[in-house]
């Protein structure tokens, strides 16, 4: 009888996209499993699609953060320079699209990953990718998961264009590091819980750089206020919490124990906000 004055609505979890914020997602999602926080569904791009993925399958997170934390840059780094030069002559300027194939990332996510079709996965999830050849943002939701978590952190010029099928693939967060758009539009969903990573990435001296970064920078916040806009008009609840690490990259990774720990402690931080503690349900008529 209840349900039909409260009928039960959903809480979603959205994962952004970060420059190796993976760490900082793996605290995130460890702590929420710590405070007995399960979501409905789970969105990610770029690192947010590999962490959320991994969480999506139900495995230990300890057991993911052993994984991240022991990881060093021969774990995914492919040859050397003499190598990746043979590569680029191999395959020529107009072939050769980055540094690194992804098979030996591929080979790290397969004990977790591999052979797993989204059908099977314990949570649900979508995993947001940048369509080249199409030229359109997408949140894939079927099909082999280890396929689409590579496609979405397919960082440019990092990691060769990936291809599933006939069309070719770049990391997530070129077309939306914040896939929430479905959730909004999702009538099962009032609540979407965002977790966004603050790296502090440094100020490059290059002004080419600094021009490229900015303009990516203007492009989020304006495509995140009108998500926000969406949102309200939707009658949906965004909660975006943030974590700021110290910078992380393949040369540096050492405060990568640091960055996870941020994380978790998000997590706790805004337990009563996660829980929705203390929030009575919404009537859905006028009183």
């Amino acid at each position: 009888m209840i349900e039909l004055f409260f009928p039960r609505k959903h809480t979603a979890l959205c994962l952004k996209s970060a420059f190796f914020g993976f760490y900082a997602h793996t605290g995130f999602v460890r702590g929420l499993h710590e405070l007995g926080f399960r979501p409905s569904i789970i969105t990610g791009s770029s690192s947010g699609a590999m962490i959320g993925a991994l969480y999506a399958t139900g495995v230990d997170m300890a057991e993911v953060e052993n994984m991240i934390l022991g990881l060093k840059k021969s774990d995914f780094w492919e040859g050397n320079s003499f190598t990746q030069l043979g590569r680029l002559i191999k395959k020529g300027i107009k072939g050769y699209s980055g540094v690194l194939t992804g098979k030996a990332t591929r080979k790290l996510l397969y004990p977790y990953l591999g052979g797993k079709k989204f059908s099977e996965l314990q949570i649900h999830l979508g995993v947001a990718v940048s369509n080249l050849t199409k030229c359109k943002r997408e949140l894939i939701t079927t099909g082999n998961v280890l396929d689409a978590v590579m496609a979405s952190i397919a960082f440019p010029f990092l990691y060769e264009i990936q291809k599933l099928g006939e069309d070719e693939f770049l990391d997530g967060g070129i077309g939306d590091g914040e896939p929430i758009k479905e959730l909004i539009m999702d009538p099962s969903i009032d609540r979407i819980i965002i977790h966004q990573i603050n790296n502090n990435r440094p100020v490059s001296s290059s002004m080419i750089k600094r021009a490229f970064d900015a303009s990516v920078q203007i492009i989020d916040g304006e495509t995140e206020d009108l998500k926000t806009l969406l949102a309200k008009e939707k009658g949906k609840h965004l909660i975006r919490l943030e974590t700021a690490t110290p910078y992380l990259s393949p040369k540096d990774f050492s405060q990568s124990r640091f960055a996870l720990a941020e994380g978790r402690g998000t997590a706790y931080k805004h337990a009563d906000q996660i829980l929705n503690k203390n929030q009575m349900p919404k009537l859905p008529f006028p009183f």
